[in-house]
């Protein structure tokens, strides 16, 4: 007797069910990877200045779709597709009320990328709760995922349901089975996700900056883009066990900036070495009781750290430029005066209420070697809060940090290297330069930090 496939055999049990188990069934035997290989060509890798998100190729033109939030007030735009290429996007629309933002290549970058279609107007009714979704992004650290859901509940201008959305996915599309873009990915909370649908992206896509778009078009040049590959775990566990951790040799005095260079190794220093020394000790102590020769109890807390941290796991030098906090006029002045009060009467001093602030803004970050300005991977910028209110200190403030990440490789080489910080309450004016010979302990500790981890 033949047997019958698994999928033959709910095919034929789906011909007699109830439309809603035929939905049902239709979710649980459909081959999502067609879909995956048809699309995920045409979404890519949002970079702005803050982070970065998802978005969708939508007219052959050079047009994609994404998240207003995921641009809005960038500085430095560009848009990573799935063979590794990136390029300059320029932002041809801005919709904040529904959470929607246009992109424009360069034609010429997108090669033979075809748009994705969207969900014809006739066939918005077809959008109701219960019906199977798919959802597309880069989420966290990973990129060009793809996640499986349903509807939940349809709104006007919003379809929300439990396809998953994290960090990244923002901006990436919401398909239906036929591969038809029918909403736009926004928010998540706790277990619920949401879409902005995609009758307010046909609308934003008939915008006179869209149809009537005349140039000039954006840069075609390809920009640096950090390596796929992870910084290798082995070697990192190794480093982190092996060298004390050194904070100093990572920070320059950028003026009213601090300047810290970081690396996968400082950033597993200062999550884990702690964690793991105490289980090398452990380990050492208990080592002639132990029967299997293959434990290590670094392992654990090692990738217990590693699974939840693997976002900063790229291979890159990543320059956090931090503006120095102090006190404000007015308190500085209270504070002396309250002081000369106390001395002039012969009584202690009362303790006085301090006002603080950010004594600089972040605009512009530049690194020189031998003589060359480097291109960094992304020239971020982002907005640090404080808020802290208490009986003798109040510190409620923010004001624009920078990220910038390079490729490890331009530290491994140069001679001399120079970094110029800049503040935006002096434009155009070089705020602080640090000039760092090859022997300087930042350099010699960056070429540290990722020497076995790039010839892998």
């Amino acid at each position: 007797m033949k047997r019958l496939s698994v999928v033959t055999v709910l095919a034929v049990a789906l011909h007699s069910a109830p439309a809603w188990a035929q939905v049902a069934a239709e979710r649980v035997v459909y081959d999502y990877t067609s879909m995956y290989d048809a699309l995920n060509p045409s979404i890519v890798k949002v970079h702005a200045d803050s982070g970065h998100g998802s978005g969708v190729l939508v007219d052959a033109r050079g047009f994609f779709a994404t998240n207003h939030h995921v641009v809005t007030n960038a500085r430095y735009v560009a848009v990573e597709y799935a063979d590794g290429r990136k390029v300059t996007a320029d932002i041809v629309l801005l919709d904040a009320r529904n959470d929607l933002a246009i992109l424009k290549v360069h034609p010429s970058t997108l090669k033979d990328l075809k748009a994705v279609p969207l969900l014809p107007a006739e066939k918005d009714g077809t959008v109701r709760a219960g019906i199977p979704v798919v959802a597309f992004g880069s989420p966290l650290s990973q990129t060009f995922m793809m996640t499986q859901g349903i509807v939940s509940k349809v709104e006007p201008g919003v379809l929300l349901g439990d396809f998953l959305i994290q960090p990244g996915n923002s901006g990436g599309p919401l398909v239906n089975l036929q591969g038809e873009v029918i909403g736009i990915n926004t928010f998540a909370n706790g277990g619920i996700s949401g879409a902005v649908r995609v009758n307010r992206l046909r609308d934003a896509l008939a915008h006179p900056s869209v149809t009537d778009f005349g140039g000039p078009e954006p840069d075609a040049a390809e920009l640096p883009t950090a390596p796929r590959e992870r910084y290798p775990t082995e070697v990192l566990k190794e480093k982190i066990v092996a060298d004390a951790l050194e904070i100093d040799n990572y920070t320059l005095d950028g003026g009213k900036f601090t300047v810290t260079a970081i690396t996968p190794v400082l950033i597993g220093k200062l999550h884990v070495q702690a964690d793991l020394q105490q289980a090398a000790n452990r380990y050492k102590r208990r080592a002639k009781k132990i029967k299997d020769p293959k434990f290590n109890p670094v392992d654990e807390p090692f990738y217990e750290w590693h699974r939840n941290a693997a976002n900063f796991l790229d291979p890159v030098v990543t320059f956090e430029v931090k503006p120095d906090f102090g006190q404000t006029k007015g308190s500085m002045w209270a504070s002396v005066l309250t002081a000369a009060s106390a001395g002039l009467s012969g009584t202690p001093m009362r303790p006085t209420h301090q006002t603080m602030e950010f004594k600089a803004e972040f605009q512009e970050l530049r690194l020189y070697r031998d003589g060359e300005l480097v291109t960094p991977i992304t020239p971020g910028r982002m907005i640090t809060e404080e808020s802290i209110s208490g009986p003798f200190m109040s510190f409620v403030d923010e004001a624009y940090s920078g990220m910038y990440q390079y490729a490890p490789e331009v530290f491994m080489t140069g001679k001399t290297y120079r970094v110029d910080v800049f503040d935006a309450r002096e434009p155009g004016k070089v705020h602080k330069s640090v000039s760092l010979p090859e022997s300087h302990k930042l350099i010699q500790q960056l070429r540290k930090d990722f020497a076995g981890a790039l010839d892998r």
